[in-house]
């Protein structure tokens, strides 16, 4: 992971390699990452995953960060802010 930007309870916002937003075609240089529910159409739990968030229009996509590295950097962050 790169540099993170911002943070509160639910995400963080990295840096990224600077490129067009999927959705509209902005250049964006950063991305909010946050965990998200995979939930079945019949409202079965699946997991977990790390959802990614552009700035520029609020466009989702799945991360390939893995959601467990996330949830523990999160909880890190909340324990020990400082680092």
């Amino acid at each position: 992971m790169t540099r993170i930007h911002e943070y509160d309870e639910h995400s963080i916002v990295v840096a990224i390699i600077p490129q067009a937003c999927g959705n509209c075609g902005d250049r964006t240089d950063r991305v909010r990452l946050s965990l998200d529910v995979v939930m079945s159409s019949g409202s079965d739990f699946l997991g977990i995953r790390t959802l990614a968030v552009t700035p520029c229009c609020g466009g989702k996509r799945s991360a390939p960060y893995p959601a467990v590295k996330l949830a523990e950097l999160l909880d890190h962050l909340q324990t020990c802010p400082n680092h």
